[in-house]
């Protein structure tokens, strides 16, 4: 997530804005994932934010076997 702020601000000021861009980012995440979006990338005047879709790996299934001898 990129936050541009032009000048200074004051420390509630920020926790504000980004509590802000903070709900943006869960509204495009959520959207995002009940469309079933692969990427998605939103700019406004204050906010850049991309989304990806994060891809879990399925663990590979491995076979064992054992030998006569019990090995």
């Amino acid at each position: 997530m990129k936050i541009t702020v032009n000048g200074k601000i004051s420390e509630d000021a920020l926790k504000v804005i980004l509590e802000t861009q903070k709900a943006k980012t869960i509204i495009i995440d959520d959207y995002c994932k009940k469309e079933k979006l692969e990427s998605l990338f939103y700019k406004d005047s204050e906010l850049e934010y991309e989304y990806q879709k994060q891809v879990t790996p399925k663990p590979k299934k491995v076979e064992t076997r054992k030998n006569d001898k019990g090995n």
